[in-house]
């Protein structure tokens, strides 16, 4: 039995009706012989109805001094709010399905509300709905500790469960639909014509996500290299294969740029692989000259060129440092 986890973002999830391209990634799934587990953030983002941050407002509207306890509970209410949407949909579609919140699905945690961390996942229950041909839909971003109380698992925490469930589950892989068409070399707000990466390891993936790179939470990283299950990083509005996390071994010079606000300033981190550093700095000798009074300081560490910048024009230094790179 093959299990793949698809897990759908927010903004994927506005919207829902019969005509969303999700239903086509998971009819797919399904007519290639997989048994499939999907994990659902809240709906939208701060702003839309049930997005977190908006659910969150509803409590600091009273009182901005927040119990953690009782953030957390309000906090679940958007994943389990999109579960029982996504289930709904996928009954309609006649797909079978099995909506489950974070305590059902056997995801038990620590106890630091607010960022509590998976300690284990007991798949009784989602192993019993798989073999009864259904479709089981995940709560992302929520568990329960060991005295009932509900958790959430911080920033990214529906990319945790995903592939913590992908683990525990042994499954084929963890795909993660985004709005982009995978992991760009630079961010493609920036940089709209970037090139995306084929393949990533866990290493560098970690690397470029805990230095800027928001398309998979680092935290979900990790976890896929603990379970050694590849995670694919694609896109809901078309066909492309994406990027792929695992152990592939990368051969290009420069893995990925990652870009990171730190205090008023912006911090390009340009990953590469180590033995061909030098020859990166070469490279960069006309960027470094043509922009010298952006540029605020410049660190070398490990595979790893960091170039300081200030705000005002970052898109600009984005499009100039990959041009040089890449063209």
């Amino acid at each position: 039995m093959k299990i793949v986890i698809q897990k759908y973002g927010g903004t994927s999830l506005k919207n829902l009706n019969a005509k969303s391209k999700i239903l086509t990634h998971i009819k797919k799934c399904i007519n290639e012989g997989n048994s499939l587990v999907i994990v659902v953030s809240a709906i939208g983002r701060k702003g839309d109805p049930y997005a977190t941050d908006t659910l969150i407002e509803q409590l600091e509207q009273i009182n901005s001094n927040i119990n953690p306890k009782k953030k957390d509970l309000i906090m679940s209410c958007g994943e389990t709010i999109s579960t029982a949407i996504f289930a709904h949909l996928l009954d309609k579609e006649n797909i079978p399905s099995e909506p489950l919140i974070g305590f059902q699905a056997g995801i038990l945690t620590n106890n630091s509300f607010n960022c509590a961390e998976i300690i284990n996942i007991d798949t009784s229950a989602i192993m019993k709905n798989i073999k009864k041909g259904k479709v089981v839909v995940v709560a992302g971003f929520q568990g329960i500790t060991k005295d009932n109380e509900i958790t959430t698992l911080g920033r990214g925490g529906s990319d945790t469960t995903a592939v913590a469930l992908g683990g525990y589950l042994g499954a084929e892989r963890v795909d993660i639909f985004t709005d982009v068409a995978g992991v760009g070399i630079i961010d493609p707000t920036m940089v709209p014509y970037t090139k995306y990466i084929k393949n990533i390891t866990y290493n560098h993936m970690y690397n470029l996500a805990s230095n800027g790179a928001k398309v998979i939470h680092p935290k979900a990283v990790l976890i896929g290299q603990k379970f050694n299950i590849p995670v694919r990083i694609t896109s809901v509005e078309s066909d492309t294969t994406g990027t792929l996390v695992s152990n592939t071994t990368q051969i290009e010079k420069v893995i990925g740029i990652a870009v990171k606000q730190e205090s008023e300033n912006k911090i390009f981190s340009i990953f590469t692989n180590e033995k061909h550093t030098k020859n990166v700095l070469k490279d960069l000798d006309g960027f470094l000259s043509d922009n010298k009074k952006n540029i605020l300081d410049i660190q070398l560490s490990n595979g790893k060129i960091s170039i300081v910048v200030g705000t005002d024009k970052t898109s600009h230094l984005a499009q100039c440092l990959y041009n040089h790179l890449f063209d």
